[in-house]
């Protein structure tokens, strides 16, 4: 190209840059807002609700974005809708940012996260079958599935009310499971712990939200289930269906385990004629309930899904080791058998593992116990990773001969 025509070339691009940019100016053609990520929008707003600064105030209608932020004054509030149909109410003196929301209309999915510095919310579920919601307070992580449930986070700590479906609350001495009718508070000193009821401080002002936005508030007796009543919940919405039946027609209910998902029954045959001591102390620690809350903290995709661990970080264990039981099975989709140390055969605990896709590779290193003879695409289901950003977790685990199981 020789100069001349560099010089015309560059001259067109200057001008019709200028065209856009005046194009921009005089019609509005391009609304840069309209360029960051939509997320939601806010239905009501009460008083005085502002976002990134106390110049910018959120109006009805507003559309929320990536990175959103969200301050309340006092005797305001705001009701934000997601794209997902998910529900957000928050309340007076609140602060919180909304780092994303992300809805696969035809997979139906939903990912996001919250971070609450301080103040009262409600969260409501919506359209997504698979939800993958986190929220953050100063001292808790929420992992959030289809579920209705009431917050308070404070300098003295946060509260979780849930009160329909559940959560699974992580905070630096543990992790608990909370279900529909139960109250766990998170002190930022102290000891965290299920209640009785709400706080006074949270039944008002989760009160006085829902009175601010208009909302139909609920009886706040109904969230102080007895747990009891919770129980039998849980129990019938985990009864056997006619193909979990089956599966274990002519089985010796003595070896099937019963391992409950948050939404649904992975049944386990057991094969003590191939690791009889590993037999014995699983069904000692199904007994004690000691995987009953347990997270999957390793997920790997048509490989392996891995669980056992009370701490979640995979390097835990009960306490007490087992020597290696190995045998000639085919380690294929769906065996099941012990995690050890790389490097000591003999050093298996209570992690476990089960495959998701063959692996022959690992036959003869590893103890083989159990198969699963149903469930095998709930497996499938899980969230990936190491850890999982909100990991899948063990309900309960129970041995089908069990009075109970």
């Amino acid at each position: 190209m020789d100069k001349q025509s560099f010089v015309k070339l560059r001259i067109n691009r200057m001008m019709l840059i200028t065209f856009v940019i005046a194009m921009v100016t005089v019609f509005g053609w391009i609304d840069p807002v309209q360029c960051a990520a939509d997320i939601g929008f806010a239905k009501n707003v009460t008083n005085k609700v502002y976002g990134k600064s106390l110049s910018k105030k959120v109006r009805p209608g507003d559309r929320l974005f990536h990175n959103q932020r969200i301050r309340t004054s006092l005797d305001s509030g705001v009701d934000i809708r997601f794209l997902d149909a998910s529900i957000l109410y928050v309340g007076e003196l609140s602060d919180l940012t909304l780092d994303n929301m992300i809805y696969d209309i035809n997979k139906k999915t939903g990912t996001g996260a919250l971070q609450i510095v301080k103040g009262v919310m409600r969260f409501a579920s919506g359209a997504a079958s698979n939800l993958n919601f986190t929220v953050k307070t100063a001292n808790a992580t929420l992992g959030v599935r289809g579920t209705t449930f009431d917050l308070m986070a404070t300098s003295g700590g946060t509260e979780v009310a849930v009160r329909e479906g559940a959560v699974q609350v992580n905070f630096p001495s543990g992790s608990k499971q909370v279900v529909t009718g139960q109250v766990f508070r998170i002190p930022k000193i102290g000891e965290a712990g299920f209640e009785s009821s709400m706080s006074v401080k949270m039944k008002k002002s989760v009160s006085k939200m829902l009175r601010m936005l208009e909302v139909s508030p609920v009886d706040a007796s109904k969230i102080t289930v007895k747990k009891k009543n919770a129980k039998q919940k849980e129990d019938s919405a985990l009864k056997k269906s006619p193909a979990e039946n089956n599966a274990t027609i002519g089985k010796n209910l003595h070896n099937i385990l019963y391992m409950d998902l948050s939404y649904g029954r992975v049944i386990i045959e057991m094969m003590p004629n191939l690791a009889p001591n590993h037999i014995k102390r699983i069904k000692q620690l199904v007994r004690e309930k000691f995987y009953d809350g347990h997270k999957f903290h390793n997920v790997i995709s048509g490989f392996v899904a891995e669980t056992g661990d009370p701490t979640g970080t995979g390097v835990g264990g009960s306490g007490t080791k087992l020597r290696a039981e190995k045998s000639g099975t085919r380690f294929t989709r769906g065996l099941v058998g012990m995690k050890r140390d790389r490097n000591n055969p003999d050093s298996a605990d209570s992690q476990f593992f089960i495959l998701l896709g063959d692996a022959r590779h690992l036959e003869g290193k590893y103890t083989a116990w159990g198969r699963v003879i149903h469930g095998m695409l709930l497996m499938d289901r899980m969230r990936t990773g190491s850890p999982p950003m909100n990991p899948d977790y063990i309900v309960r685990m129970r041995i089908a001969s069990d009075r109970g199981g």
